[in-house]
């Protein structure tokens, strides 16, 4: 049985059990839920304050503040976040941290060395034994303090993202193109990125209250905020995947993007050296 928590429960959301499931739902618009009898995300993990103390020493890390859309790049909130005693950074918060180069925390006795063997090939092997292949499938990390909120906005990826702790609500739409037209964000730059959710009528939203454990597959090019709860810093392991086809075939929001490269080929990405 799954656990997951619901949020808006009158309507009936989204979960992908069996791999039949997994691939109905990928060749859908609306994000779902993955449980573990489909795949289970199992690996052991220090405590979030050791794992907060690891990354904000490294210059890969990118810290942003909940009034801004981007980075903070090097500013003064990223100097206090590297300097500060790490319980004034766990009791003060105010922040989220990102990072996309994983590969470095891979080395014997680093908090990711076994991250590889337990995770990434296990998940890049169930998905080729389902008939899956890709261009890129690169994990990163994503960990926000209490209450704080992601930027509304969409990818140019297919997103998995594995909640490790902490608590997280992950907000999309029932019908993504209504707030989003899929042929405005197939064109690069044309993706929304604000601050501020836009203006929607709450039985639109799909939301899912995401547990240490649960699993989420955030549909490529779709809107959508996240909202860390209230209690203690969140913590979550995304992996980013591109070109995805199943049997040759690209998923639906796929095939309008890559069609929309064929007509503008600077607007591609040729490689991402995140694997």
């Amino acid at each position: 049985m799954y656990r997951f928590t619901i949020v808006n429960p009158q309507r009936q959301h989204r979960f992908a059990c069996t791999p039949a499931q997994f691939l109905t739902n990928l060749q859908q618009t609306q994000n779902f839920l993955l449980a573990s009898e489909l795949f289970a995300f199992e690996m052991k993990m220090p405590p979030i304050a050791d794992v907060i103390d690891i990354l904000r020493r490294d210059d890969e890390t990118r810290v942003r503040s909940p009034v801004e859309t981007i980075k903070d790049e090097e500013g003064e909130l990223t100097r206090w976040v590297r300097t500060a005693p790490i319980e004034e950074l766990i009791d003060t918060g105010g922040f989220a941290m990102s990072n996309f180069e994983l590969s470095r925390f891979y080395e014997p006795n680093n908090f990711l060395h076994e991250f590889q063997d337990r995770i990434m090939i296990p998940w890049r092997t169930f998905l080729s034994q389902q008939g899956y292949t890709w261009q890129r499938c690169a994990p990163y990390i994503f960990i926000s303090m209490p209450g704080i909120s992601s930027t509304f906005h969409a990818d140019y990826s297919h997103v998995l993202a594995w909640q490790v702790y902490g608590e997280k609500t992950f907000n999309g739409f029932w019908e993504p193109e209504k707030y989003a037209p899929i042929e405005d964000v197939v064109i690069r730059g044309k993706a929304p990125r604000s601050i501020e959710v836009p203006a929607h009528d709450p039985k639109d939203v799909l939301s899912y209250k995401m547990k240490p454990g649960d699993v989420l597959w955030n549909q490529l090019l779709t809107p959508h905020w996240v909202v860390a709860g209230i209690d203690e810093p969140a913590f979550s392991i995304n992996i980013s995947h591109g070109g995805v086809r199943h049997r040759g075939m690209f998923l639906a929001n796929e095939k309008l993007l890559r069609e929309r490269w064929q007509s503008y080929p600077d607007e591609a990405w040729v490689d991402d050296l995140r694997y």
